[in-house]
């Protein structure tokens, strides 16, 4: 199927598991954080149906959900959408553990979670692949942040609240976690976006329409407009559309 000159689009169900790594692997020689979102929508726009992101999915959207997990050095969520989400085990497979190692990417996917306070899920803090990577505000209370330390996470103090995106920016460079995957939730992607800090949108359309009162998946009180440029569609079997969205 012929793209447009300015994407490729591309039959999921046709695609490997690794052809689909090398398709979304990030670009060689990134040299600071480079933030690719992932989220889903329906059709007509809503984050969620009956108050869960997950009911929206598709196998296609689980299918590459999980590979771009695999190419990236860090996902990148908020306090809340930490909660909500099974991040206690982020294990990756064989496979993707051997793809990884042979883009010379760590063997393990750490989760780094933005929260002002320092409040993160407990199963967040048994994940038994990496120990998470906690951005929190150097205003959140001593007692909490020692608590965390013990914990075994991985805490980094910065100022401000809210946190910055610029800081977090800066904290995952420090540690060399350029490939970020922003998985959510919509309180911190619109903070990202109106601060002009996304870099790349991978947004899959799910193939339903649901109406009700669910969110976009950015909102704030302000407009901001960042102009993106497609660069590739994926088409799945199951009527999924998921297209990558990249800064101009």
């Amino acid at each position: 199927m012929a793209g447009t000159p300015y994407s490729s689009v591309h039959e999921v169900d046709a695609l490997s598991d690794d052809a689909l790594r090398d398709l979304f692997a990030y670009r060689d020689g990134v040299s600071g954080p480079w933030l690719r979102a992932n989220f889903i929508s329906s059709i007509d726009g809503a984050v969620t149906f009956d108050g869960s992101g997950r009911k929206l999915g598709t196998p296609t959207d689980r299918r590459v959900f999980a590979r771009l997990r695999e190419v990236a050095d860090v996902v990148l969520v908020g306090a809340t959408t930490a909660a909500a989400k099974p991040y206690a085990d982020m294990a990756l497979t064989p496979d993707a553990r051997a793809w990884r190692l042979s883009h010379k990417l760590g063997a393990d996917l750490p989760v780094a979670v933005v929260s002002s306070r320092g409040v993160i899920p407990q199963q967040l803090l048994e994940n038994s692949s990496a120990p998470p990577i906690v951005l929190v505000s150097a205003d959140a209370g001593v007692r909490c942040r020692r608590a965390l330390a013990r914990s075994g996470a991985v805490v980094v103090e910065l100022a401000g609240v809210p946190i910055r995106p610029a800081a977090i920016r800066q904290a995952l460079a420090a540690v060399g976690l350029n490939r970020v995957l922003v998985e959510g939730g919509p309180t911190l992607f619109s903070q990202l976006v109106s601060h002009d800090a996304i870099d790349e949108l991978c947004l899959t359309t799910s193939p339903r329409m649901v109406a009700g009162p669910a969110r976009r998946i950015a909102t704030s009180d302000q407009h901001a407009e960042v102009h993106m440029e497609r660069k590739r569609v994926l088409l799945g079997g199951d009527g999924t559309v998921i297209v990558q969205w990249v800064r101009t």
